[in-house]
Protein backbone atom coordinates (compact mmCIF):
# COMPACT_ATOMS: atom_id res chain seq x y z
CA UNK A 1 0.00 0.00 0.00
CA UNK A 2 2.35 2.87 0.87
CA UNK A 3 4.30 1.42 -2.60
CA UNK A 4 1.29 2.50 -4.38
CA UNK A 5 0.42 5.63 -2.38
CA UNK A 6 4.59 6.94 -3.45
CA UNK A 7 4.48 5.25 -7.05
CA UNK A 8 1.48 7.06 -8.03
CA UNK A 9 3.01 10.84 -7.29
CA UNK A 10 6.36 9.45 -8.29
CA UNK A 11 4.78 8.13 -11.72
CA UNK A 12 2.70 11.74 -12.41
CA UNK A 13 6.05 14.00 -11.81
CA UNK A 14 8.08 11.75 -14.29
CA UNK A 15 5.57 12.30 -16.72
CA UNK A 16 5.16 15.57 -16.02
CA UNK A 17 9.00 15.88 -16.73
CA UNK A 18 9.17 14.00 -19.97
CA UNK A 19 6.08 15.50 -21.47
CA UNK A 20 7.12 19.17 -20.49
CA UNK A 21 10.56 18.40 -22.21
CA UNK A 22 8.92 17.41 -25.28
CA UNK A 23 6.47 20.44 -25.15
CA UNK A 24 9.49 22.15 -25.01
CA UNK A 25 10.96 21.21 -28.38
CA UNK A 26 7.15 21.82 -29.92
CA UNK A 27 6.90 25.35 -28.82
CA UNK A 28 10.53 26.19 -30.31
CA UNK A 29 9.61 24.36 -33.52
CA UNK A 30 6.33 26.28 -33.38
CA UNK A 31 8.10 29.82 -32.43
CA UNK A 32 10.04 28.99 -35.89
CA UNK A 33 7.44 28.27 -38.18
CA UNK A 34 5.36 31.69 -36.46
CA UNK A 35 8.69 33.41 -37.59
CA UNK A 36 9.12 32.31 -41.20
CA UNK A 37 5.15 32.47 -41.73
CA UNK A 38 5.18 36.13 -40.65
CA UNK A 39 8.10 36.88 -42.71
CA UNK A 40 6.98 35.28 -45.67
CA UNK A 41 3.31 37.12 -44.97
CA UNK A 42 4.25 40.22 -44.64
CA UNK A 43 6.89 40.29 -47.58
CA UNK A 44 3.66 40.55 -49.50
CA UNK A 45 1.86 43.31 -48.43
CA UNK A 46 0.59 44.56 -52.00
CA UNK A 47 -1.52 40.84 -51.38
CA UNK A 48 -5.10 40.41 -49.98
CA UNK A 49 -5.26 39.27 -46.39
CA UNK A 50 -6.94 36.03 -47.75
CA UNK A 51 -3.66 35.51 -49.93
CA UNK A 52 -1.48 36.05 -46.48
CA UNK A 53 -3.29 34.05 -44.73
CA UNK A 54 -2.37 31.11 -47.11
CA UNK A 55 1.03 32.03 -47.07
CA UNK A 56 1.29 31.91 -43.42
CA UNK A 57 -0.94 28.30 -43.49
CA UNK A 58 1.60 26.79 -46.10
CA UNK A 59 5.25 28.21 -44.54
CA UNK A 60 4.10 27.05 -40.78
CA UNK A 61 2.64 23.41 -41.83
CA UNK A 62 5.97 23.19 -44.09
CA UNK A 63 7.81 23.44 -40.87
CA UNK A 64 6.51 20.39 -39.27
CA UNK A 65 6.09 18.21 -42.61
CA UNK A 66 3.97 15.14 -41.62
CA UNK A 67 3.75 15.71 -37.78
CA UNK A 68 1.61 18.73 -38.23
CA UNK A 69 -1.25 16.36 -38.35
CA UNK A 70 -0.64 15.41 -34.76
CA UNK A 71 -0.66 19.07 -33.15
CA UNK A 72 -4.32 19.82 -33.85
CA UNK A 73 -2.68 23.33 -34.92
CA UNK A 74 -4.43 26.99 -36.03
CA UNK A 75 -2.57 29.01 -37.91
CA UNK A 76 -4.12 32.77 -37.93
CA UNK A 77 -2.72 35.76 -39.68
CA UNK A 78 -3.75 39.37 -38.56
CA UNK A 79 -3.02 42.77 -40.25
CA UNK A 80 -2.57 44.37 -37.14
CA UNK A 81 -2.63 47.97 -38.44
CA UNK A 82 -0.74 48.64 -42.28
CA UNK A 83 2.52 47.00 -42.98
CA UNK A 84 2.39 45.70 -39.38
CA UNK A 85 1.77 41.72 -39.44
CA UNK A 86 0.59 38.80 -37.27
CA UNK A 87 1.26 35.38 -36.81
CA UNK A 88 -0.77 33.32 -34.30
CA UNK A 89 -0.25 29.03 -33.99
CA UNK A 90 -2.09 27.25 -31.35
CA UNK A 91 -2.21 23.72 -30.87
CA UNK A 92 -2.12 20.49 -28.98
CA UNK A 93 0.37 18.05 -28.66
CA UNK A 94 -0.56 14.50 -27.38
CA UNK A 95 1.31 13.49 -24.40
CA UNK A 96 3.35 9.93 -23.83
CA UNK A 97 2.98 9.65 -20.17
CA UNK A 98 0.89 11.77 -18.56
CA UNK A 99 -2.08 10.67 -20.67
CA UNK A 100 -2.26 7.40 -18.07
CA UNK A 101 -2.92 10.09 -15.51
CA UNK A 102 -5.78 11.50 -17.95
CA UNK A 103 -3.75 13.88 -19.63
CA UNK A 104 -4.06 13.26 -22.94
CA UNK A 105 -3.11 16.54 -24.51
CA UNK A 106 -0.83 19.64 -23.95
CA UNK A 107 -1.75 23.16 -25.37
CA UNK A 108 0.94 25.71 -26.79
CA UNK A 109 0.28 28.81 -28.68
CA UNK A 110 3.08 31.27 -29.99
CA UNK A 111 3.23 34.52 -31.48
CA UNK A 112 5.47 36.46 -34.07
CA UNK A 113 5.31 39.69 -35.35
CA UNK A 114 6.72 41.56 -38.37
CA UNK A 115 6.62 45.38 -40.07
CA UNK A 116 7.10 46.53 -43.58
CA UNK A 117 5.96 49.65 -42.67
CA UNK A 118 7.61 52.04 -45.52
CA UNK A 119 8.93 48.58 -47.91
CA UNK A 120 10.33 50.30 -50.73
CA UNK A 121 13.54 50.55 -52.67
CA UNK A 122 15.09 52.78 -50.00
CA UNK A 123 13.46 50.52 -47.61
CA UNK A 124 13.57 47.40 -48.63
CA UNK A 125 12.36 44.12 -46.65
CA UNK A 126 15.86 42.11 -45.50
CA UNK A 127 16.45 38.82 -44.25
CA UNK A 128 19.65 36.65 -43.93
CA UNK A 129 19.29 33.06 -44.60
CA UNK A 130 22.26 31.79 -41.53
CA UNK A 131 22.75 28.45 -43.25
CA UNK A 132 24.08 25.41 -41.36
CA UNK A 133 26.76 23.83 -43.62
CA UNK A 134 28.69 22.16 -40.65
CA UNK A 135 29.43 18.12 -41.18
CA UNK A 136 26.74 17.62 -39.26
CA UNK A 137 24.31 17.98 -42.49
CA UNK A 138 26.22 15.89 -44.78
CA UNK A 139 23.12 13.94 -44.94
CA UNK A 140 20.55 16.69 -44.90
CA UNK A 141 21.97 18.80 -47.62
CA UNK A 142 19.16 18.41 -50.09
CA UNK A 143 16.91 19.19 -47.60
CA UNK A 144 18.28 22.34 -46.51
CA UNK A 145 19.18 23.83 -49.87
CA UNK A 146 14.80 22.50 -51.04
CA UNK A 147 13.68 24.62 -47.50
CA UNK A 148 15.79 27.71 -48.21
CA UNK A 149 14.40 28.10 -51.67
CA UNK A 150 11.03 27.29 -50.61
CA UNK A 151 11.53 30.16 -48.01
CA UNK A 152 12.60 32.61 -50.83
CA UNK A 153 10.54 31.50 -53.44
CA UNK A 154 8.13 32.83 -50.96
CA UNK A 155 9.46 35.98 -49.93
CA UNK A 156 10.96 37.07 -53.30
CA UNK A 157 8.09 35.98 -55.41
CA UNK A 158 9.91 35.96 -59.17
CA UNK A 159 12.43 38.89 -57.43
CA UNK A 160 13.63 42.89 -58.57
CA UNK A 161 11.21 44.46 -56.28
CA UNK A 162 11.66 45.47 -52.28
CA UNK A 163 12.59 42.01 -50.74
CA UNK A 164 16.18 41.65 -50.41
CA UNK A 165 17.75 38.80 -48.77
CA UNK A 166 21.16 37.45 -48.01
CA UNK A 167 22.71 33.90 -47.85
CA UNK A 168 25.78 33.39 -44.86
CA UNK A 169 26.76 29.54 -45.17
CA UNK A 170 28.46 28.94 -41.98
CA UNK A 171 30.60 25.76 -40.38
CA UNK A 172 33.44 26.75 -38.20
CA UNK A 173 33.90 29.99 -39.25
CA UNK A 174 32.19 32.86 -41.49
CA UNK A 175 33.63 34.27 -44.64
CA UNK A 176 32.29 37.88 -44.93
CA UNK A 177 33.94 37.83 -48.25
CA UNK A 178 36.82 40.52 -47.73
CA UNK A 179 39.92 39.10 -48.74
CA UNK A 180 40.00 41.31 -51.67
CA UNK A 181 38.28 44.47 -50.42
CA UNK A 182 40.65 47.69 -50.65
CA UNK A 183 39.14 48.98 -47.66
CA UNK A 184 40.34 45.55 -45.73
CA UNK A 185 42.67 47.44 -43.26
CA UNK A 186 39.89 49.32 -41.52
CA UNK A 187 37.70 46.31 -40.41
CA UNK A 188 40.51 43.50 -40.15
CA UNK A 189 43.00 43.45 -37.68
CA UNK A 190 45.88 43.21 -40.18
CA UNK A 191 48.44 44.24 -37.48
CA UNK A 192 47.28 42.63 -33.98
CA UNK A 193 45.69 45.58 -32.49
CA UNK A 194 42.83 43.10 -30.78
CA UNK A 195 44.78 40.99 -28.54
CA UNK A 196 43.11 37.96 -30.05
CA UNK A 197 44.79 37.97 -32.79
CA UNK A 198 47.37 35.16 -32.94
CA UNK A 199 46.82 34.00 -29.24
CA UNK A 200 47.34 30.51 -29.17
CA UNK A 201 50.65 31.10 -30.40
CA UNK A 202 51.55 33.98 -28.55
CA UNK A 203 54.09 33.02 -25.72
CA UNK A 204 53.82 29.18 -26.41
CA UNK A 205 56.84 27.35 -24.35
CA UNK A 206 58.37 25.44 -27.58
CA UNK A 207 61.21 23.63 -26.30
CA UNK A 208 64.05 23.50 -23.27
CA UNK A 209 68.19 23.95 -22.90
CA UNK A 210 70.06 20.93 -24.03
CA UNK A 211 72.69 21.50 -21.05
CA UNK A 212 68.76 20.30 -19.17
CA UNK A 213 68.88 16.91 -20.12
CA UNK A 214 65.17 16.29 -19.29
CA UNK A 215 63.10 18.52 -17.60
CA UNK A 216 62.08 16.87 -14.19
CA UNK A 217 58.54 18.55 -12.52
CA UNK A 218 59.15 17.13 -8.82
CA UNK A 219 58.13 13.78 -7.58
CA UNK A 220 54.89 12.89 -8.25
CA UNK A 221 51.79 12.47 -5.45
CA UNK A 222 52.37 8.85 -5.48
CA UNK A 223 56.23 9.15 -4.93
CA UNK A 224 58.76 7.55 -6.79
CA UNK A 225 61.05 9.20 -9.06
CA UNK A 226 60.08 12.34 -11.87
CA UNK A 227 60.87 13.50 -15.20
CA UNK A 228 59.36 12.00 -18.97
CA UNK A 229 61.30 10.61 -21.74
CA UNK A 230 61.01 12.21 -25.15
CA UNK A 231 61.60 16.00 -26.37
CA UNK A 232 60.26 19.16 -24.76
CA UNK A 233 56.32 18.62 -23.40
CA UNK A 234 56.04 14.72 -24.16
CA UNK A 235 52.69 14.78 -23.28
CA UNK A 236 52.75 14.02 -19.43
CA UNK A 237 50.51 16.21 -17.00
CA UNK A 238 52.43 18.57 -15.04
CA UNK A 239 54.14 20.68 -18.18
CA UNK A 240 54.66 23.99 -16.87
CA UNK A 241 52.94 24.92 -20.45
CA UNK A 242 49.60 24.05 -18.80
CA UNK A 243 49.92 26.88 -16.74
CA UNK A 244 51.01 29.33 -19.53
CA UNK A 245 47.57 31.05 -19.41
CA UNK A 246 48.09 31.61 -15.67
CA UNK A 247 51.17 33.28 -16.49
CA UNK A 248 50.20 35.53 -19.23
CA UNK A 249 49.60 38.52 -16.57
CA UNK A 250 53.10 38.18 -15.40
CA UNK A 251 54.73 37.91 -18.86
CA UNK A 252 55.95 41.13 -19.59
CA UNK A 253 57.36 41.58 -16.26
CA UNK A 254 59.00 37.88 -16.75
CA UNK A 255 60.75 39.05 -19.60
CA UNK A 256 62.51 41.82 -18.11
CA UNK A 257 63.78 39.55 -15.54
CA UNK A 258 64.82 37.45 -18.00
CA UNK A 259 67.19 39.29 -19.56
CA UNK A 260 64.81 39.39 -22.71
CA UNK A 261 63.14 42.55 -24.45
CA UNK A 262 60.06 42.60 -25.91
CA UNK A 263 60.52 45.43 -27.95
CA UNK A 264 58.83 44.84 -31.51
CA UNK A 265 57.39 46.66 -34.38
CA UNK A 266 54.00 47.29 -34.31
CA UNK A 267 51.77 45.09 -35.95
CA UNK A 268 54.32 42.79 -37.43
CA UNK A 269 55.00 39.21 -36.28
CA UNK A 270 59.05 38.37 -36.08
CA UNK A 271 60.62 37.19 -38.47
CA UNK A 272 60.89 33.33 -38.92
CA UNK A 273 61.95 33.10 -42.67
CA UNK A 274 65.55 32.63 -42.98
CA UNK A 275 67.69 34.13 -42.27
CA UNK A 276 66.71 34.08 -38.66
CA UNK A 277 68.71 36.92 -36.60
CA UNK A 278 69.28 35.85 -33.18
CA UNK A 279 70.68 37.33 -30.43
CA UNK A 280 72.95 35.67 -27.30
CA UNK A 281 70.88 35.34 -23.86
CA UNK A 282 72.91 33.99 -21.25
CA UNK A 283 70.33 33.11 -18.66
CA UNK A 284 71.22 34.48 -15.23
CA UNK A 285 69.52 31.02 -13.28
CA UNK A 286 71.63 28.52 -15.09
CA UNK A 287 74.31 30.55 -16.20
CA UNK A 288 74.12 28.61 -19.74
CA UNK A 289 74.16 30.54 -22.98
CA UNK A 290 71.91 30.32 -26.27
CA UNK A 291 70.49 31.81 -29.27
CA UNK A 292 67.23 33.39 -29.43
CA UNK A 293 65.70 34.22 -32.58
CA UNK A 294 65.13 38.07 -32.29
CA UNK A 295 61.69 39.16 -30.06
CA UNK A 296 61.26 35.06 -29.33
CA UNK A 297 61.34 35.13 -25.53
CA UNK A 298 62.68 33.34 -22.96
CA UNK A 299 62.12 31.25 -19.27
CA UNK A 300 64.88 31.30 -16.91
CA UNK A 301 65.50 28.28 -14.77
CA UNK A 302 62.98 27.65 -12.10
CA UNK A 303 62.16 31.35 -12.01
CA UNK A 304 59.21 30.83 -9.99
CA UNK A 305 60.97 28.13 -7.92
CA UNK A 306 61.75 24.48 -7.67
CA UNK A 307 60.33 22.34 -10.24
CA UNK A 308 58.64 25.49 -11.85
CA UNK A 309 59.99 25.21 -15.05
CA UNK A 310 61.07 21.38 -14.65
CA UNK A 311 64.94 22.45 -13.89
CA UNK A 312 65.24 24.07 -17.70
CA UNK A 313 65.98 26.90 -19.21
CA UNK A 314 63.05 27.08 -21.97
CA UNK A 315 62.53 28.85 -25.51
CA UNK A 316 58.93 30.66 -25.86
CA UNK A 317 57.44 32.33 -29.04
CA UNK A 318 56.98 35.60 -29.23
CA UNK A 319 54.15 37.86 -27.76
CA UNK A 320 53.50 39.18 -31.09
CA UNK A 321 51.88 37.08 -33.83
CA UNK A 322 49.52 38.27 -36.82
CA UNK A 323 47.53 35.49 -38.44
CA UNK A 324 48.14 37.73 -41.83
CA UNK A 325 51.97 37.47 -41.39
CA UNK A 326 51.37 33.49 -41.06
CA UNK A 327 49.75 33.20 -44.54
CA UNK A 328 52.15 34.80 -46.40
CA UNK A 329 55.04 32.19 -44.51
CA UNK A 330 52.87 29.10 -45.42
CA UNK A 331 53.68 27.83 -49.52
CA UNK A 332 50.88 25.36 -51.33
CA UNK A 333 52.88 21.95 -52.54
CA UNK A 334 53.59 23.66 -55.85
CA UNK A 335 55.21 26.69 -53.93
CA UNK A 336 52.68 29.68 -54.17
CA UNK A 337 51.85 31.48 -50.97
CA UNK A 338 48.84 31.00 -49.63
CA UNK A 339 46.00 33.96 -49.74
CA UNK A 340 43.85 34.60 -46.71
CA UNK A 341 40.57 33.27 -47.85
CA UNK A 342 38.45 36.01 -45.92
CA UNK A 343 37.05 33.95 -43.14
CA UNK A 344 37.06 35.98 -39.50
CA UNK A 345 37.29 35.02 -35.84
CA UNK A 346 34.18 35.64 -33.58
CA UNK A 347 34.26 39.07 -31.85
CA UNK A 348 34.39 39.09 -28.47
CA UNK A 349 31.21 39.59 -25.81
CA UNK A 350 31.48 42.58 -23.59
CA UNK A 351 31.97 39.90 -20.56
CA UNK A 352 34.39 38.35 -22.56
CA UNK A 353 36.59 41.76 -22.50
CA UNK A 354 36.08 42.40 -19.17
CA UNK A 355 37.53 39.04 -18.48
CA UNK A 356 40.36 40.00 -20.87
CA UNK A 357 40.81 42.99 -18.87
CA UNK A 358 40.55 41.72 -15.35
CA UNK A 359 42.89 38.86 -15.84
CA UNK A 360 45.52 39.89 -18.82
CA UNK A 361 45.12 43.38 -18.43
CA UNK A 362 44.33 44.11 -22.34
CA UNK A 363 42.60 47.25 -22.09
CA UNK A 364 39.69 46.60 -23.61
CA UNK A 365 36.66 49.38 -24.14
CA UNK A 366 34.34 46.38 -22.34
CA UNK A 367 30.85 48.44 -23.47
CA UNK A 368 29.43 46.45 -26.20
CA UNK A 369 28.85 43.09 -26.97
CA UNK A 370 30.56 42.80 -30.32
CA UNK A 371 30.12 38.95 -30.66
CA UNK A 372 26.23 39.94 -31.68
CA UNK A 373 26.26 43.58 -32.19
CA UNK A 374 26.38 45.38 -36.03
CA UNK A 375 28.07 47.77 -34.83
CA UNK A 376 30.96 48.63 -37.37
CA UNK A 377 34.68 47.83 -36.75
CA UNK A 378 36.93 50.82 -35.75
CA UNK A 379 40.68 51.27 -35.24
CA UNK A 380 40.21 53.27 -32.12
CA UNK A 381 38.34 50.60 -30.50
CA UNK A 382 40.52 47.61 -30.84
CA UNK A 383 38.00 44.97 -29.64
CA UNK A 384 35.76 45.81 -32.45
CA UNK A 385 37.96 44.87 -35.19
CA UNK A 386 37.68 41.65 -36.65
CA UNK A 387 40.31 38.87 -36.44
CA UNK A 388 41.16 37.08 -40.14
CA UNK A 389 40.89 33.23 -39.16
CA UNK A 390 44.02 31.06 -39.20
CA UNK A 391 43.40 27.41 -38.86
CA UNK A 392 47.51 26.20 -37.47
CA UNK A 393 49.04 23.59 -38.58
CA UNK A 394 48.21 20.37 -36.09
CA UNK A 395 50.53 17.95 -34.30
CA UNK A 396 52.54 15.05 -36.23
CA UNK A 397 51.39 12.31 -34.63
CA UNK A 398 48.16 10.33 -33.56
CA UNK A 399 46.55 11.33 -30.08
CA UNK A 400 45.34 7.53 -30.00
CA UNK A 401 48.32 5.36 -30.81
CA UNK A 402 51.00 8.19 -30.51
CA UNK A 403 52.70 6.83 -33.31
CA UNK A 404 54.02 9.38 -35.97
CA UNK A 405 51.59 10.56 -38.82
CA UNK A 406 53.31 12.00 -41.73
CA UNK A 407 51.61 15.28 -42.79
CA UNK A 408 48.81 15.16 -45.01
CA UNK A 409 45.12 14.04 -45.48
CA UNK A 410 43.40 12.65 -43.01
CA UNK A 411 43.28 8.76 -42.30
CA UNK A 412 40.99 6.91 -40.16
CA UNK A 413 43.56 4.43 -40.26
CA UNK A 414 46.55 6.49 -39.07
CA UNK A 415 44.00 8.96 -36.62
CA UNK A 416 46.32 11.65 -36.83
CA UNK A 417 45.19 15.25 -36.53
CA UNK A 418 43.05 16.54 -38.95
CA UNK A 419 44.94 19.38 -40.34
CA UNK A 420 48.45 18.65 -40.58
CA UNK A 421 49.92 20.20 -43.25
CA UNK A 422 53.91 20.90 -42.47
CA UNK A 423 56.23 18.80 -40.53
CA UNK A 424 56.93 20.56 -36.72
CA UNK A 425 60.48 21.13 -36.45
CA UNK A 426 63.87 19.01 -37.04
CA UNK A 427 63.15 15.79 -34.71
CA UNK A 428 63.54 13.84 -37.88
CA UNK A 429 65.53 15.47 -39.81
CA UNK A 430 68.28 18.60 -39.22
CA UNK A 431 67.25 19.54 -42.51
CA UNK A 432 63.03 20.13 -42.01
CA UNK A 433 61.11 23.39 -41.45
CA UNK A 434 61.51 24.77 -37.96
CA UNK A 435 64.93 22.66 -37.01
CA UNK A 436 66.53 23.97 -34.58
CA UNK A 437 70.20 24.42 -35.61
CA UNK A 438 72.29 23.15 -33.29
CA UNK A 439 74.78 26.27 -32.50
CA UNK A 440 71.93 27.94 -30.51
CA UNK A 441 71.93 25.01 -27.86
CA UNK A 442 68.37 24.39 -27.48
CA UNK A 443 66.79 20.70 -27.63
CA UNK A 444 65.05 20.07 -31.14
CA UNK A 445 61.29 19.88 -30.63
CA UNK A 446 60.08 16.43 -29.53
CA UNK A 447 58.65 13.89 -32.05
CA UNK A 448 55.12 13.35 -29.95
CA UNK A 449 54.45 17.14 -28.92
CA UNK A 450 51.40 18.78 -28.34
CA UNK A 451 53.47 22.23 -28.92
CA UNK A 452 54.17 21.20 -32.62
CA UNK A 453 50.42 22.82 -33.41
CA UNK A 454 52.20 26.60 -31.43
CA UNK A 455 55.61 25.85 -33.02
CA UNK A 456 56.07 29.25 -34.40
CA UNK A 457 59.61 28.44 -36.68
CA UNK A 458 57.85 26.10 -38.61
CA UNK A 459 56.22 29.05 -40.68
CA UNK A 460 59.52 29.39 -42.83
CA UNK A 461 57.88 31.27 -45.88
CA UNK A 462 60.18 28.48 -47.82
CA UNK A 463 59.06 24.56 -47.56
CA UNK A 464 56.00 23.60 -49.20
CA UNK A 465 52.97 22.26 -47.54
CA UNK A 466 52.40 18.59 -48.00
CA UNK A 467 48.59 19.29 -48.44
CA UNK A 468 46.77 22.71 -49.05
CA UNK A 469 43.17 22.19 -49.90
CA UNK A 470 40.34 24.66 -49.76
CA UNK A 471 37.31 23.20 -50.98
CA UNK A 472 35.84 20.39 -49.18
CA UNK A 473 36.76 16.43 -50.88
CA UNK A 474 34.88 13.67 -51.30
CA UNK A 475 34.31 13.19 -47.01
CA UNK A 476 34.22 17.05 -46.85
CA UNK A 477 37.40 17.83 -45.01
CA UNK A 478 40.02 20.78 -46.15
CA UNK A 479 43.41 21.95 -45.07
CA UNK A 480 45.77 24.21 -44.93
CA UNK A 481 45.64 27.78 -42.95
CA UNK A 482 41.94 27.96 -44.62
CA UNK A 483 40.61 25.00 -43.26
CA UNK A 484 37.13 24.94 -42.57
CA UNK A 485 36.72 28.00 -44.22
CA UNK A 486 33.34 27.79 -46.33
CA UNK A 487 32.88 29.73 -49.25
CA UNK A 488 31.72 33.55 -49.10
CA UNK A 489 28.14 35.11 -47.95
CA UNK A 490 26.31 36.60 -50.74
CA UNK A 491 25.42 39.91 -49.61
CA UNK A 492 21.59 41.30 -49.61
CA UNK A 493 20.15 41.55 -53.31
CA UNK A 494 16.87 41.37 -54.86
CA UNK A 495 18.06 39.65 -57.83
CA UNK A 496 16.43 35.59 -56.73
CA UNK A 497 18.14 33.75 -58.91
CA UNK A 498 21.40 35.06 -57.30
CA UNK A 499 20.07 33.83 -54.02
CA UNK A 500 18.77 30.71 -55.45
CA UNK A 501 22.19 29.89 -57.17
CA UNK A 502 23.80 30.51 -54.03
CA UNK A 503 21.95 27.61 -52.13
CA UNK A 504 22.35 25.12 -54.97
CA UNK A 505 25.72 25.61 -54.53
CA UNK A 506 25.88 25.21 -50.41
CA UNK A 507 28.25 22.10 -49.64
CA UNK A 508 29.27 20.73 -45.93
CA UNK A 509 32.48 21.29 -44.28
CA UNK A 510 34.02 19.12 -41.36
CA UNK A 511 36.15 19.61 -38.90
CA UNK A 512 33.70 22.37 -37.67
CA UNK A 513 31.22 22.21 -34.84
CA UNK A 514 27.51 23.93 -35.17
CA UNK A 515 28.11 27.54 -33.61
CA UNK A 516 24.23 28.84 -34.60
CA UNK A 517 24.91 31.86 -32.65
CA UNK A 518 27.74 32.70 -34.25
CA UNK A 519 26.16 31.99 -38.07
Amino acid sequence: MIFSVVAIPALALVGASIDYTRSTGVISQAQAAADAAVLAAGAQASATQSARQTIATNTANGYFGAGASKLNMTITETDVSPGLYEVTITGSMPTVVSKVLGKSRMQFSVTSRATTNGVSDSKPLEMALALDNTGSMSNNMTDLKSAAKTLVDTVMGSGGGAARVSVVPYAAVVNPGLANDPALPSYIDTAMANPFNGVWQRGAWLTYGKPCGTPYWGPPSGGGGGGGGGGAGSGGTGDARDIIDILKPIRHLAMELFGVSSAHAAGTTPNTVAPVSTNTWNSPQSHNSYKVPVQFQTVGKDIWGQYSTGGCDWLANPDTVSHIDLFERVLTPTGLPVSWKGCVEARLSKAEQQWANSNWGWGLSANKDYDIGEDEPTPSDKASLYVPYFAPDEPDYSPYTWSYVAPGAYSSTNRGFHNNYLKDGGYLSATDQGSIPSTWNWKQLGQFDWSGGQYLLKYDGATKAAIIQETPDANGYTYGPNMGCPDPILRLTNVKSDVTAKIDGLKYWQSGGTIISEG
